[in-house]
């Protein structure tokens, strides 16, 4: 079975409101960021733009709740820019597919389950990678599919994975190499949570003058 390509549409919406819609977590306010997997001959390749100097931020938008499994995300800095995508045919052999495992990643980041980023609707957010005790290898489509990522501090985060040709139990099989990628996050107030903290400290201030 071989995984086709998919063609993603970056797309980007500026402004956030501070309630996510219908109790969805905010999604599309931040341009994808693609984790690209490719296959040279028997070995898997990946390649993220991202690095420890220009990292992904994981937003946090105070005083929202989510809905369902969603609410994982309640009070969490989180994001989901970050996609796994392939690029190009790869194929991991009849029976196989392809395996995404953590190797190693900063204590405190959690990871939920997501897919495709116009149906959030459809989304388990499961724990994965470890997250409260999930499995820390998941098994991947092929399909485009942006996880949740998320952290309950502010403060720099990554996390390293290794991308390989499992059986359908998640077992490598032999013959093929592994790819590894590093993702990296910076977790900060959301802008419009910013601005309701530095209102909260103006009313304040003018308490205390009055």
């Amino acid at each position: 079975m071989s995984f086709i390509n998919t063609i993603a549409i970056t797309s980007s919406i500026a402004a956030c409101s501070t309630v996510a819609l219908a109790g969805l977590p905010n999604a599309h306010t931040w341009p994808m960021e693609h984790i690209m997997i490719s296959m040279n001959g028997t070995s898997i390749e990946a390649h993220v733009n991202t690095s420890s100097s220009s990292p992904i931020l994981l937003e946090r938008f105070v005083g929202e709740s989510y809905d369902g499994n969603a609410s994982a995300l309640d009070d969490m800095y989180y994001s989901d820019q970050y996609g796994w995508i392939l690029d190009g045919i790869v194929d991991p052999g009849a029976g196989n597919s392809l395996w995404i495992e953590l190797v190693s990643q900063t204590n405190g980041l959690e990871t939920y389950e997501g897919g495709r980023r116009m149906m959030i609707g459809d989304q388990t957010f499961d724990p994965i990678f470890g997250t409260d005790s999930s499995a820390m290898n998941w098994q991947w489509s092929g399909m485009m599919t942006h996880n949740w990522y998320a952290a309950q501090s502010a403060g720099d985060y990554e996390a390293t994975y290794s991308i390989y040709v499992g059986d359908s139990a998640g077992n490598a099989v032999d013959g093929y190499s592994a790819g590894e990628v590093t993702l990296n996050f910076l977790a900060v107030p959301a802008p419009g949570s910013l601005a309701i903290l530095s209102m909260g400290t103006v009313f304040a201030s003018r308490r205390k003058r009055a």
